[in-house]
């Protein structure tokens, strides 16, 4: 899909048919995924105050996964279908660092990362495909109680 701007003006008589649908972002439920790295692209966002933290821009990295195939679902779980998107952040901290670094090695099947910078890390995970366990870990949501956070944590399965 590409993103030309097109003349809206002059499509309000065309249909819309040979647009493709747009994929949906989902939680996949726990269970194993062929998966493709879609995008690992950095973002500035804005973090709110928090404590003695004035808040302000940060940065983090964002990996989004295009899930290629569901092969197993836990419990009664419907399969996720295929081209469903979601996404993993890691922040702009050292510590946030070292977790994109060990993720980017265990998706590219790599020992090592040495000499290798952040931008081609980011550039090489592109277009990966790889085999995963997700599970499903919930913490508790200060703002409402009934509506605990659901975070994806993703396990890379390494090819046999």
């Amino acid at each position: 899909m590409t993103s030309t701007n097109l003349d809206l003006a002059a499509m309000m008589e065309d249909t819309l048919d040979a647009i493709p649908e747009a994929p949906d972002f989902v939680t996949p439920p726990p269970g194993t995924y062929a998966l493709a790295v879609s995008e690992c692209k950095l973002e500035t966002y804005k973090a709110k105050p928090k404590g003695d933290d004035a808040g302000g821009d940060r940065q983090r990295l964002r990996i989004t996964y295009t899930i290629q195939q569901t092969t197993a679902v836990a419990g009664n779980e419907p399969p996720v279908p295929d081209g469903s998107m979601f996404s993993e952040t890691f922040m702009g901290t050292e510590q946030g660092l070292g977790f994109f670094k060990k993720r980017i090695r265990n998706i590219l099947n790599v020992e090592d990362t040495a000499g290798v910078s952040l931008k081609e890390l980011m550039m090489s995970a592109k277009g990966a495909v790889f085999n995963a366990r997700v599970t499903i870990k919930q913490s508790a949501n200060p703002n409402d109680p009934n509506k605990p956070y659901e975070n994806v944590q993703i396990q890379v399965v390494a090819p046999e």
